[in-house]
C-alpha cells in the first residue's frame, strides 16, 4: 500500500519537506546531494536532517544487526528471511541500505538463490520519515541495489512509506464518522502489513535532534500537544525527542529478542527530562552495549553522540562499552538500576572519573536551599548593565559564570561577557529595574555561595556580605550564614566533583564539563566526617581570603584533602589528582574603568 503520513501538524520543517519535488534525479551520492539542498534551503537544523556517515552505521551494524544474523543463519534462509528491521526516521536510507546488503550476504551463506535473494531481503527492510523526497530517494537506492527485480519497487513502496513515526498511533481510532482529519497510518496495522506483527526484531537509526530550547527547533505547540498525548509523562519538560524515539522503537520491538539502537544526542544520558524515558526503556529492555563517538560525526552539527544497544526479554548482565569511529572496546560496565535517575556513571566511567564508595549522611536540601534564575532575569538586566570599577549598594557587582573560579572571584580581574559585550567590572543600576527585578535583585542579595556550571569542578564561591548579583546560569545557595563556608567546602571537593560526575556527565556542552540545576545541587550528599569537614571549610575561607594564587591554591588543595576524608576516602592520591587537574587555570587582565554611572 502507498501509505502518506500527516506531515502539516507542527513538527519544524514539516510542511517545507513535503513541498519536495518527487522528480528529483537521484545520483549515487543522492543522499549527500538531498542534505546539500536541504542545508541551501535553510531546512536542515529544522528537520534535523544529519544523515549518518557509513563507517558509523557500519558500526552499529556489527553490534545489533551481525549477532542477531550470525543465531538466524542456524535455521536457513527461511530464518534469516523472517528477520524485520526497521528505521523509522530512515532519510535516504543509510542504515536500510546497509542492512539490506548484510541480509543478502546472510541468504547467500544460507544456500538461498540468487534470484529470489533480492525480494527477500526487500521483505526484511522497513522505513518510515515525513520527507517524502528523502523516502523516494530510499527507495531507489534499495531498488538499484537489489537489482530491479520486478517485484522489488512495489515491495518497496509498502515498506518504505512516508509518515510521522513520531506521532503515529499506536491503533487507529475508532470513529463512526471519518472528518477527513484522521492520520492515515497506525503502528498496529502498518506492522501486519509488513509481517511484523509481532514486533522487529531491530528498531534502528538515527532520528533527528530537535531541541525544544531553540526557536528553530522548538514543535509549535498543537503538534506538541499531539505529542504529549502520544507519550504522557515521557515527553514533560524540555525533552529532546530523539529521546521519545526511543519509547518509539521500543514499543515497536518484539517483547522478547528485539533489539534497539538509535543514535542520541549526549544529554539524554543524564538530564532530567529524559529521565522518565530511561527509567522506562529499563522497566522493559537491558542495555547489551553503548557506543560514544567522542567526536564530530557530523557535518556542521557540533552535539555530541552516544549509541546503546537494548534487547528485550534477557536478563540483565554488564554493558561493553565502544569508544570513537572505530568502535574499539572500551570495557565493561554494570548496568544501571531501572530507577536510576542518570546514565552518566557509563560516560564517567569512560572519562577516568574516580569511582567510590562514599561515606555520607544526608544531601545539601538538608541545610540550604538553592536557586537558578531564568532567561526573564537575564533579558531584564539588558541596558542597566554598566562598566564601573566604584559602586554601592544601588550598583550591586554582576557576577557571571565565568567569573567564578574555586574559592576566588575575579570580578574586576577578568574580561567578561554580558548580551554580548565585554565587561571588566560589571555592575547593574537597580533601581533602573522594573519592579518585579527589583525584587528579584532583593532576594538575592543576602549571604549566599554563588556556584558556576558548565565547568569540569564546580567553581564555588562565598558571598557572605550579599553584595552580589547572580547572571544566569550562576546558582544561588543560601543557608544559614555560619554554614555557607561549608556547604562551598563541599561543592568544590574532589568527591562531589566525581559524584556529580557520575550522575550528570553528556549535560554540558563539554564531554568533561558539569551542568547541574538547582535541584541537582541539592540533591549531592552531605559527608559523614564532621571533624574533616570543618577542616575542609576552615581551609577554603582561607583560600578565598588568600593575597596570592599560589597561596588561594594551596589552602584549595588542603580543604579538598580534609573533604576526601570526610567522605570516607582517606589520602587518596588519584582522586586528588583527577580534581586538581581539573581545576581552571586562572587569567587576568589588568582593572579597569570602563563607562562611569
Amino acid at each position: 500500500m502507498q501509505v502518506q503520513g500527516d506531515c502539516s501538524s507542527g513538527r519544524p520543517g514539516a510542511d517545507r519537506a513535503c513541498d519536495a519535488s518527487p522528480d528529483r534525479a537521484v545520483t549515487p551520492f543522492a543522499e549527500l546531494d538531498h542534505e546539500a539542498r536541504l542545508e541551501d534551503l535553510g531546512q536542515r537544523k529544522a528537520l534535523g536532517a544529519y544523515y549518518t556517515p557509513p563507517d558509523v552505521v557500519d558500526g552499529l551494524l556489527r553490534l545489533s544487526l551481525d549477532p542477531l544474523l550470525a543465531d538466524l543463519e542456524r535455521g536457513g534462509d527461511g530464518a534469516v528471511a523472517g528477520v524485520r528491521i526497521l528505521d523509522p526516521t530512515c532519510g535516504t536510507g543509510n542504515f536500510l541500505l546497509a542492512a539490506f546488503v548484510r541480509i543478502l550476504a546472510s541468504l547467500g551463506r544460507c544456500g538461498a538463490a540468487s534470484a529470489d535473494a533480492a525480494v527477500l531481503a526487500a521483505k526484511c527492510v522497513v522505513g518510515i520519515d515525513l520527507d517524502p523526497e528523502a523516502i523516494r530517494i530510499c527507495r531507489k537506492i534499495l531498488l538499484t541495489a537489489g537489482g530491479d527485480h520486478d517485484d522489488l519497487e512495489s515491495l518497496l513502496n509498502r515498506r518504505i512509506v512516508c509518515a510521522d513515526s513520531l506521532i503515529m498511533p499506536r491503533q487507529a481510532p475508532l470513529t463512526l464518522f471519518s472528518s477527513g482529519n484522521e492520520p492515515t497510518l497506525d503502528w498496529e496495522s502498518f506492522m501486519e502489513s509488513v509481517d511484523a506483527r509481532d514486533g522487529f526484531d531491530l528498531v534502528i537509526g538515527n532520528p533527528p535532534f530537535l531541541s525544544q530550547l531553540q526557536s528553530e527547533t522548538m514543535f509549535a505547540s498543537p503538534y506538541f500537544q499531539r505529542v504529549k498525548d502520544r507519550f504522557e509523562d515521557a515527553a514533560g519538560g524540555y525533552v529532546d525527542p530523539a529521546a521519545l524515539f526511543l519509547l518509539v522503537g521500543l514499543d515497536s520491538l518484539k517483547k522478547n529478542g528485539g533489539r534497539l539502537c538509535l543514535i542520541e544526542p549526549l544529554a539524554v544520558l543524564s538530564t532530567r527530562g529524559a529521565q522518565r524515558v530511561r527509567q522506562e526503556l529499563l522497566s522493559r529492555a537491558t542495555i547489551a552495549d553503548i557506543w560514544f563517538a567522542e567526536e564530530q560525526v557530523f557535518d556542521n552539527a557540533s552535539v555530541q553522540v552516544w549509541a546503546p544497544v537494548l534487547q528485550t526479554g534477557v536478563a540483565p548482565r554488564v554493558v561493553v562499552v565502544h569508544r570513537g569511529r572505530d568502535f574499539a572496546d572500551a570495557g565493561i560496565a554494570e548496568p544501571p538500576s531501572a530507577d536510576a535517575e542518570s546514565w552518566g556513571s557509563f560516560l564517567a566511567l569512560r572519562r577516568g572519573v574516580p569511582m567510590r564508595e562514599w561515606s555520607t549522611a544526608g544531601t545539601l536540601t538538608d541545610v540550604a536551599s538553592a536557586t537558578a534564575d531564568f532567561r526573564d532575569q537575564y533579558y531584564g538586566l539588558i541596558g542597566h548593565v554598566v562598566d564601573s570599577v566604584e559602586g554601592g549598594g544601588d550598583l550591586p557587582k554582576l557576577v557571571t559564570s565565568g567569573l567564578i573560579d574555586p574559592a576566588r572571584l575575579m570580578w574586576g580581574q577578568r574580561l567578561t561577557t554580558f548580551n554580548r559585550q565585554q565587561f571588566v567590572a560589571p555592575r547593574v543600576r537597580v533601581s533602573e529595574l522594573s519592579e518585579d527585578l527589583q525584587a528579584w535583585a532583593r532576594k538575592r542579595l543576602v549571604p549566599k555561595v554563588l556556584v558556576g556550571t558548565q565547568t569540569k569542578v564546580l567553581e564555588p564561591i562565598v558571598d557572605i556580605d550579599g553584595t552580589l548579583l547572580p547572571s544566569v546560569p550562576v546558582v544561588s545557595v543560601e543557608s544559614t550564614r555560619e554554614s555557607l563556608w561549608r556547604i562551598a567546602a563541599v561543592l568544590a571537593s574532589p568527591p562531589i566533583a566525581a559524584i556529580a560526575a557520575a550522575r550528570h556527565a553528556g549535560a554540558a556542552l563539554s564531554l568533561d564539563a558539569l551542568k547541574l540545576s538547582a535541584r541537582d545541587i541539592l540533591a549531592l550528599p552531605l559527608p559523614l566526617g564532621r571533624d574533616a569537614w570543618d577542616a575542609s571549610a576552615e581551609a577554603f575561607e582561607k583560600a578565598s581570603a588568600a593575597s596570592s594564587e599560589a597561596e588561594r591554591r594551596r589552602f584549595l588543595l588542603a580543604s579538598g584533602d580534609a573533604m576526601c576524608t570526610a567522605y570516607g576516602a582517606g589520602r587518596d592520591e588519584e582522586l586528588m589528582n583527577w580534581w586538581t587537574d581539573r581545576l581552571p587555570k586562572t587569567s587576568y587582565v589588568e582593572p579597569g574603568i570602563g563607562d562611569e554611572p
